[in-house]
């Protein structure tokens, strides 16, 4: 089998990395011809159609996260972290069933846009402005902290480099042709993970010499690692494959799948693909897709995770990095060629992942705040002006703060960007779509309440602090109730509608 992976430089990885990057920007400034308006820019002038619009939700949602951290996860907690893939792809029912066609209906270009169509207020449009932002800077960070991880192994640079590769990369996609560039990146690479998580799979089984429930069935008989490597715990695999290797405490359970499922439908840059779509129909079918999709690739993830950990320490299979555990794998299993492959896939998932957010960001920014909320009524060539500094700007923070959050574990951290999602956006969105009772001033204090409060949480929490204050790695449980009670109580005591939110 091959050798133990190293950050020596590696020829053919290096070729398909820069055959990847070049792919990307060709795309890129093929559609940015196609640019003419801000509408084209933010949502790709709503004319993608549903299964594009499916599958480019698969590869702007099964980021660094899916592909990296949930392997990672699996392999080293087993049971536990195969929960954050049942909790990402649970989401999507929220989505599908509550979010998908009203948001269509009521949205233009930002999440904000969804709120304000209701409430025709500043302060509604300026809350949901911050909350995208903070939602898309915690997001990032993981993305980024999977581009510099995975670029030091692919072509032998620093992980620092890696980071600033990628943010450089993304930025020139955001800059150029916007929503439509990134729409396309995020169906291409959405397509070439899903094949590269079947054919390491297959890998998984071929030397196993197991079918897939066979492969399970001997886990739980024979144990779980070797504990000779001493990368994993010893455990049997009855216990590696039952809940508690992780979360030792239920309550911390509950609140990150609490966080998983609502969470999904709150992300922005998430939610501004449904406005790329022409009908509030089509919004409901390419979630479906999407559904179909991501949950086919997270059953294979825990065949990548439980076979990182299964030959671990056979012949020299060691993993120095839980983010490594699905590259790891593809190099032990297939060697240089297979190793290249898979990597620069997930090099290119990253890609996808970081443009929806930066272009989720720079909404925020450029239309809610610089356009909306300061008037800045501009016509339409210094308005896309505007939004591509802004793509520029957010990019080079998402750079600085992967380069600060180096070694943590992505799919932990993004777990923790759901939360913050979660209790900021849902009540906000729930209780505009779905209550008339909903006012201005509870909306503005839920998603305020919601934001605060959980990453005040996560300050003191075991996350953050060796002796924390808050017990819980994951705010879910506490905040997301907490945005719903404030929302619902603050309209409630808030006395009569303004008339703009009685009409």
């Amino acid at each position: 089998m091959a050798d133990v992976l190293d950050n020596s430089f590696k020829p053919l990885a290096f070729a398909l990395f820069l055959l990847i990057t070049a792919l990307t920007l060709v795309i890129s400034i093929y559609f940015s011809r196609r640019v003419r308006t801000a509408g084209h820019y933010y949502v790709a002038g709503g004319g993608v159609k549903w299964f594009v619009n499916g599958i480019a939700f698969a590869g702007d949602y099964l980021s660094a996260a899916s592909f990296l951290g949930v392997a990672g996860m699996i392999a080293f907690s087993g049971f536990d972290g195969f929960m954050y893939g049942i909790g990402f792809l649970a989401g999507w029912i929220v989505a599908l069933f509550l979010i998908a066609e009203p948001l269509r209906v009521m949205g233009k270009y930002t999440f904000a846009d969804a709120l304000v169509h209701k409430f025709k207020s500043k302060r509604v449009r300026l809350a949901a402005a911050i909350s995208t932002l903070v939602v898309s800077v915690f997001y990032l960070i993981p993305q980024m902290v999977g581009a510099g991880t995975i670029v030091q192994p692919l072509i032998g640079l620093d992980y620092a480099w890696g980071v600033m590769i990628v943010g450089g990369v993304v930025i020139l996609i955001t800059a150029t042709a916007g929503m439509v560039s990134t729409t396309w990146v995020q169906f291409i690479k959405g397509m070439l993970l899903l094949v590269a998580a079947l054919g390491l799979t297959i890998a998984v089984l071929a030397i196993s010499g197991f079918g897939p429930l066979e492969f399970i069935a001997n886990f739980l008989d024979n144990g779980a690692s070797n504990p000779s490597t001493g990368l994993f715990p010893a455990h049997t695999g009855d216990v590696f494959l039952s809940p508690g290797l992780k979360f030792t405490n239920p309550l911390d359970y509950a609140s990150l799948a609490l966080a998983l499922i609502l969470g999904t439908a709150a992300l922005p840059h998430i939610l501004i693909r449904y406005y790329t779509v022409p009908k509030p129909s089509d919004a409901r079918k390419s979630t479906v897709v999407a559904i179909i999709a991501i949950g086919a690739f997270y059953i294979m993830t825990l065949f990548l995770g439980l076979g990182a950990n299964y030959f671990a320490g056979q012949g020299e299979f060691l993993i120095n990095d839980s983010n490594l555990s699905a590259p790891t794998l593809a190099n032990f299993a297939g060697g240089e060629v297979f190793f290249a492959v898979i990597s620069s896939i997930a090099f290119a998932t990253i890609l996808g992942t970081v443009s929806g957010l930066i272009m989720a960001a720079a909404g925020a920014i450029a239309h809610d705040l610089y356009t909306e909320i300061l008037g800045k009524k501009t016509n339409e060539r210094s308005a896309l002006r505007v939004s591509k500094l802004t793509a520029v700007g957010v990019g080079v923070v998402a750079i600085m703060l992967g380069i600060l959050a180096e070694g943590m574990n992505v799919a932990f951290l993004v777990g923790l960007a759901f939360a913050i999602a979660a209790s900021a956006n849902i009540p906000a969105l729930i209780c505009t779509l779905f209550w008339k009772g909903a006012t201005e001033k509870g909306i503005v204090a839920g998603i305020i309440t919601g934001l605060v409060l959980s990453i005040a949480l996560i300050a003191v929490s075991p996350t953050m602090m060796a002796d924390p204050f808050f017990s819980l790695n994951n705010p879910g449980i506490v905040s997301i109730p907490a945005g719903f009670a404030v929302t619902i109580g603050v309209s409630l005591l808030g006395g009569k509608k303004t008339a703009a939110e009685t009409a």
